[in-house]
């Protein structure tokens, strides 16, 4: 049939090549075959190589501030043993929920018809300006929430989770992390301590600072810290009917159950006193208004107190004048005491203060009485945060209850910890699991460590018998000091001036520590210095000289990115000493030996504690690699906003404590480091709004 295209190339067939033989003719199934033959071959190869739909250059999102629209930068992509080259792309996103953005390729065939270049155009031949063969063409492009496309990044409420990563060798990779999962399973090398931060009325958010792990052997790097939102402990549980006794001038009764969201009801037996009309049949019975009623208290009219079982009765709700005794007169009015259950009124009569109830200015129980508490209270929850082997935090929330349980984490995961979240409370706990595995340097120190703790209990073994096991006359000369308290030393003499560390045991005299930030005289100075390096003077010497290039090579063609803009902080990195002091009071020892009071202060304790928050001191930043001439560059340290002073001529942007690029893209400028910034690897982050 005339323009059909044939090919019969299957993998199945297992084909290694397409041997002609002489005076036969030559198919054209059989040139389409050599080219199916040859794409399945080099993706056989690229598979191993990359690994399909990974990013070899370019592929950077930029989400702008309002989380509704991605910028993607131009790529190259490898898929199916092809690399398709992508312009830079806009896609409109919800920013809410998980969204995800793929690669999808569509193929089409261009014919003769379709583009007139494809006649044949061999001057002098017969088959001149007569149809050729068609063309396949390929349309890659990033779509949003295809089903059929490559999944290649990951959103999660305008947020950045995952990405493919550069190529490394996709096809060993596997096979070196099921090695290196069989030796060592999942473990921790460094970092990935959870904290916590507030957020909302509702939420908290969980930090893991930036650290590294490996995952079923694959390698993880988290550069930054990493937020989570975590719900917060709000469910309730009810508790129906408490029961207190109410007691005359007592008006708070804490509840059982705490810390309590809200009280739903209380009943309780209440008095009151009701005037009522005298039915007009004699021996019938009045209804009383409040109902039920619990016990008749009084009955009169004016100077009149009718008896109880003589005169009336109680029936149900009302009083009952069929007795023989004495009643009033038809249609006259009479008061009547009673007690009666009534539905309390939040507000008037009580409020929920202090996690327990307080009686208002309103009615009141009966002394003596119970009343019933109906109420709901928070309860707490475990979490557990586990790594995921593709790179993810994830949070696997547990069961809310009293005395919580923390839930099991997935069999092929790294857990990093447990979140305890007391009911409705900002002050949750973070328990990290570390599960971390230690360098030869480290079991080194460990094993030093159980020495020195070896000996150590010598020593202290050494102190006992010398203390218990000798006469007193044979101890003179001997003095031991295990150096974890103050009970052996004269600390009111005058030259008593040491410090103990009572973790190491060890004693230390007195030191001053001064940390000075290093200054230069560039003027006198006759060293060479550079951005982030002095050295001694040198001259440059040029040894192998060679101005003729025989051809250009890219030394690294797979791992090349689209340009990024750079930053430099002086100083990257900050080191300090802390001091404090503790005081610590102690009883027993220091009273059975002085008679002259009961306890004292100690002043001379060093605690050995990492300090949590950075301190705050200003950081030069040099900035490269940006757009020309930007505009209104805005900086955040680990989140927080920042403000930026302009430096070496760099201009301020249009907007207060921002920063303008020069016609080079680059700026100098500098900021401080805010307050309350936890210690740890921390984003710097400079951008500007479009």
């Amino acid at each position: 049939m005339s323009g059909k295209i044939y090919n019969r190339f299957d993998p199945l067939n297992r084909w290694g090549a397409i041997d002609f033989v002489g005076g036969r003719r030559v198919q054209t199934a059989e040139l389409n075959e050599m080219q199916a033959m040859s794409v399945y071959r080099d993706k056989q190869i690229g598979d191993v190589i990359f690994g399909s739909g990974h990013i070899l250059d370019g592929g950077q999102l930029y989400i702008n501030k309002g989380k509704t629209l991605v910028r993607i930068s131009a790529a190259r992509v490898y898929l199916d043993g092809i690399i398709h080259d992508l312009p830079e792309t806009t896609i409109d996103i919800t920013g809410t929920g998980e969204e995800s953005i793929g690669l999808r390729v569509d193929s089409k065939a261009i014919t003769y018809e379709d583009d007139p270049t494809l006649y044949d155009p061999a001057v002098g031949f017969s088959n001149f300006g007569m149809p050729g063969a068609n063309r396949t063409v390929y349309d890659p492009k990033w779509t949003l929430n295809d089903v059929e496309a490559t999944p290649m990044y990951r959103l999660v409420n305008g947020e950045l989770i995952t990405s493919k990563l550069p190529p490394e060798l996709e096809g060993f990779t596997p096979i070196l992390a099921r090695r290196t999962y069989d030796t060592n399973g999942s473990f921790l090398v460094s970092g990935m301590d959870g904290y916590i931060e507030p957020r909302d009325a509702a939420n908290v958010t969980l930090v893991i600072d930036a650290g590294r792990a490996y995952v079923q052997g694959y390698q993880i790097d988290k550069l930054v810290p990493v937020r989570v939102s975590i719900p917060k402990a709000l469910e309730t549980r009810t508790v129906i009917n408490e029961t207190k006794t109410y007691t005359a001038g007592t008006t708070v009764y804490p509840l059982n159950s705490k810390p309590v969201k809200e009280i739903t009801q209380i009943t309780a037996t209440v008095q009151r006193t009701d005037t009522i009309t005298r039915g007009n049949i004699a021996g019938t019975g009045d209804l009383i208004p409040n109902t039920p009623v619990v016990n008749i208290v009084e009955v009169k009219q004016g100077g009149t107190t009718y008896v109880k079982g003589v005169d009336y009765q109680q029936v149900g709700d009302s009083v009952d004048w069929s007795l023989a005794g004495a009643e009033p007169a038809g249609g006259t009015s009479y008061t009547v005491t009673y007690q009666f259950t009534k539905i309390m009124v939040l507000g008037t009569d009580y409020r929920l203060e202090n996690n327990g109830v307080r009686w208002l200015s309103g009615e009141k129980p009966v002394a003596a009485t119970t009343f019933q508490t109906t109420y709901d209270f928070y309860l707490s929850r475990k979490d557990v945060y586990y790594l995921a082997f593709d790179g993810e935090i994830k949070v696997i929330q547990g069961q809310s209850d009293i005395y919580p349980y923390p839930p099991a984490a997935p069999p092929d995961v790294l857990e990093l910890g447990e979140i305890y979240l007391p009911p409705n409370s900002n002050s949750v706990v973070v328990t990290n699991r570390k599960p971390k595995r230690l360098t030869m340097l480290e079991l080194r120190s460990l094993l030093d460590r159980l020495e020195r703790a070896e000996y150590n209990q010598a020593v202290a073994d050494l102190d006992r018998t010398a203390q218990f096991s000798d006469p007193s006359l044979v101890k003179k000369g001997i003095f031991t000091d295990n150096f974890t308290n103050f009970e052996r030393s004269d600390v009111f003499h005058p030259d008593f001036n040491a410090m103990l560390d009572p973790l190491e045991k060890v004693v230390q005299l007195p030191a001053s520590m001064a940390f000075v930030n290093l200054t230069t005289d560039k003027q006198q100075s006759t060293s060479r210095f550079h951005e982030r390096l002095v050295t001694v003077p040198y001259t440059e010497e040029v040894l192998i000289d060679q101005p003729y290039a025989t051809e250009t090579m890219n030394v690294n063609p797979y791992q090349v990115f689209g340009n990024l803009a750079t930053i430099r902080l002086t100083p990257s990195h900050d080191t300090w000493v802390e001091e404090s002091v503790v005081t610590k009071n102690v009883w027993g020892w220091w009273s059975d030996w002085r008679s002259t009071g009961t306890t004292r202060t100690e002043t001379r304790v060093i605690l050995d504690e990492q300090v949590p928050f950075i301190r705050q001191r200003e950081v030069t930043v040099v900035g490269e690699g940006f757009e020309p001439y930007s505009e209104n560059i805005k900086a955040t340290f680990d989140g927080i906003p920042v403000s930026l002073t302009p430096l070496s001529g760099t201009q301020a942007g249009t907007l207060p404590n921002t920063i303008r690029a020069n016609g080079q893209g680059r700026f100098t400028c500098k900021f401080m480091i805010p307050s309350g910034v936890r210690t740890g690897t921390r984003e710097v982050y400079f951008y500007n709004e479009v």
